[in-house]
């Protein structure tokens, strides 16, 4: 039995779930589609995540940071501030350190990087040069339009949070 799994990061967004799909279908090894809760998400996003696990057929893990309590409110409160000069906390706390808390060295790790975001997947090479990417996205050139049209496709509803503008 071989020790490599694929961990694929689901965000709760159209990009995230088509790049699951993808890993879920091409993958060679175990993959295990992994979840990190903000208390403050849009609770429609649950509902997202739900039909997305019919679609992948698997259920996915959700974690959170439960010295925070999985809330942006709390990393506020008990770190005394909102924003500095590397930026908020929020991302680190309640996504980066639950990501390092749960991945192992021999993970493959799959993100919704689409083509329009090679910059942003460099920055995170540059960021995490000990994680083993796969950019499955990028590697089949797909966009996020394309990933909208996949999840369209699939009969699956976007999130409330696409409809009202954020992308």
């Amino acid at each position: 039995m071989s020790d490599k799994r694929v961990i694929s990061w689901f965000s709760c967004g159209a990009a995230s779930a088509v790049a699951t799909k993808l890993a879920i279908n091409e993958s060679k090894y175990p993959v295990e589609v992994v979840y990190c809760h903000v208390k403050e998400e849009h609770p429609d996003n649950m509902r997202f995540m739900k039909d997305c696990e019919k679609w992948f057929g698997q259920p996915i893990t959700v974690l959170q940071n439960e010295k925070y309590n999985g809330s942006i409110y709390e990393v506020f409160t008990k770190g005394k501030y909102i924003v500095g000069v590397a930026g908020a906390p929020c991302t680190r706390l309640l996504k980066k350190e639950v990501r390092k808390k749960f991945e192992k060295v021999n993970d493959i790790q799959v993100f919704g990087y689409t083509v329009e975001e090679q910059d942003r997947v460099d920055r995170f090479i540059d960021a995490n040069n000990d994680v083993n990417l796969w950019s499955i996205l990028i590697g089949k050139n797909l966009k996020k339009s394309d990933c909208l049209a996949m999840i369209e496709r699939a009969g699956i509803e976007l999130p409330a949070m696409y409809k009202l503008g954020y992308q």
